[in-house]
């Protein structure tokens, strides 16, 4: 357990950089696949973001909120649950009345719009709602909607099955033929039934990622 949180921690450095020029997505993807093949949870992660989002540094704190937008798009209910708190959107909130950086307290007025809309018929994340509703009342000028982020709404990515053997051509796991998890769709799949890659803007997933072939097909359509 140490072992994958010590991971965890070093792809989060390597994220948030304040040497970075910009988003380093392929590490951004497997922080998100370390939280959804459970080897962090999701309680610690949203944690360790947090941390870093309090940095003084505005690259770090930007770079901090994209993996924070990734992991919402990406993981699910996992992470839905530990970010539309009350506690968390105070956190948010606090973070848009003290921050000295325009470009940090407009991504985070920017990702509270986006979670208020996808959540809106959410009574679970129901905080997400009332900070918005809040902070409107108190003057804040909030962006307008990215289609991008609307598509959000109703496609949240799906969580990742398990098998012994290919979704697709049935083959089994072993030693050498590996599982591979089809990013799009969640389903687990052989090297060869899911050798394709494709970007999925809609999870937030804005590099070329693995998918199955009926996916991509999908996708590319």
């Amino acid at each position: 357990m140490a072992f994958l949180k010590n991971n965890f921690n070093f792809l989060l450095d390597k994220a948030t950089s304040n040497l970075r020029l910009e988003p380093d997505w392929p590490t951004i993807i497997q922080i998100c696949d370390l939280i959804r093949q459970g080897d962090v949870q999701p309680k610690y992660a949203v944690a360790a973001i947090k941390k870093k989002l309090a940095s003084g540094n505005p690259h770090v704190a930007m770079f901090s909120l994209q993996v924070l937008e990734s992991c919402v798009k990406n993981c699910g209910s996992l992470i839905h649950e530990e970010v539309g708190t009350k506690g968390y959107m105070e956190l948010l909130r606090e973070t848009v009345k003290t921050t000295t950086h325009e470009n940090v307290k407009n991504k985070v007025l920017e990702l509270l719009q986006t979670w208020a809309f996808a959540f809106r018929n959410s009574p679970k994340y129901r905080a997400v709602q009332d900070t918005v509703n809040i902070m409107k009342a108190e003057g804040y000028k909030f962006p307008t909607l990215k289609e991008s982020d609307a598509m959000f709404s109703a496609d949240t990515a799906p969580e990742w099955a398990d098998g012994e053997c290919c979704h697709r051509c049935r083959v089994l796991f072993g030693m050498v033929q590996r599982k591979h998890h089809c990013r799009a769709c969640g389903q687990v799949f052989c090297g060869q039934c899911s050798s394709k890659s494709c970007t999925l803007p809609k999870f937030g997933i804005e590099r070329e990622v693995r998918v199955c072939e009926a996916c991509y097909e999908k996708v590319n359509k």
